[in-house]
């Protein structure tokens, strides 16, 4: 009636002869405790391996043409990306030829003979255009160009061509030469500069630059130097100590037959002050102001003569 009852022993499967479900141990003191086996517990739906089904035959055609095209795609958006960075590279080194212009310099006085800024312009763009090499950042010779437009023009004493980085128009900046005096000729007024180059022709003259008078009959050309350098210095510097002492100079005359002597004439005075180019104007500047002062208002009747060194002459 107590008596134990005997446990069934796990069937044996007919394929292998594995166990299937539990596994009875029994321990040390007769106690059987159930355990699962590693097969036992393996899920029956695993399928091995070699058992798993194969692709399909119409896949591998697929993977291969996808492959083929994400190569394409790839070599498309290659040569694409150096196109771009190609024409990135030719803009930023192409160069325009029309020029933009910055004026320097310009006054009430040099207004009268400056041109235009788009007489400048176009100019330098004809320039720049004439030559294929004009056309990139790298190639183009734009200091022989501004020589050139300083020869073409000679009110211009300074060009300067400068050509951003990051934009192709070029920017010219052109500076006025200052006129130093006004000479008047025969022929008509025009304006010098300090190197006595003639810069342009003047249709009124103004009336706070000195004047020479030229009674010679060579007539004076644009862009070619009539006076001497010397010679325009000298002018300003008496135009200045004159001009210090309150006395004012209405014009300087160039006689015909005495190429180094320059008359002066006073504001206001029939007689003339005679200087010689060839001395020191400083000196010959302080002696006739000197005698002017001593004579305290009795005046020559025709001439003060200052060209020899350390004596003054008057009449």
């Amino acid at each position: 009636m107590f008596g134990r009852k005997n446990k069934k022993l796990p069937k044996q499967s007919e394929a292998g002869g594995r166990t299937t479900g539990r596994v009875v141990r029994q321990s040390g003191r007769g106690a059987v405790s159930p355990a699962f086996s590693y097969y036992a517990s393996r899920p029956q739906s695993v399928t091995p391996r070699e058992h798993r089904p194969k692709q399909r035959p119409q896949e591998q055609p697929r993977l291969e043409q996808n492959k083929q095209r994400r190569s394409l795609s790839y070599i498309f958006s290659f040569w694409l990306l150096m196109c771009l960075v190609v024409v990135c590279i030719l803009k930023l080194l192409w160069l325009n030829t029309n020029p933009r212009v910055v004026v320097i310099g310009k006054n009430s006085i040099s207004a009268a003979y400056v041109q235009p800024s788009s007489v400048y312009a176009s100019a330098a763009h004809k320039l720049l255009a004439s030559s294929i090499t004009s056309h990139t950042k790298l190639t183009a010779d734009l200091t022989g160009t501004a020589r050139r437009l300083e020869q073409q023009f000679p009110e211009l004493q300074h060009v300067v061509l400068n050509v951003p980085i990051a934009s192709s128009r070029p920017v010219m900046y052109v500076e006025i030469a200052q006129p130093s005096l006004v000479l008047r000729t025969q022929y008509g007024s025009y304006v010098l500069n300090n190197a006595g180059v003639v810069l342009a022709r003047l249709h009124s003259v103004p009336t706070h630059m000195p004047l020479v008078i030229d009674q010679a009959t060579a007539p004076p050309q644009l862009g070619k130097q009539y006076l001497p350098s010397s010679t325009v210095t000298f002018v300003q510097t008496v135009a200045y100590q004159f001009a210090v002492k309150r006395l004012t100079i209405s014009a300087f005359t160039l006689p015909v037959g005495a190429p180094y002597e320059l008359d002066v004439r006073l504001s206001g005075k029939s007689y003339i002050i005679r200087f010689n180019l060839e001395q020191d104007p400083l000196v010959q500047s302080g002696a006739a102001i000197a005698t002017i002062q001593q004579l305290a208002g009795r005046d020559p009747r025709l001439y003060l003569d200052v060209r020899v060194p350390g004596r003054v002459y008057y009449k």
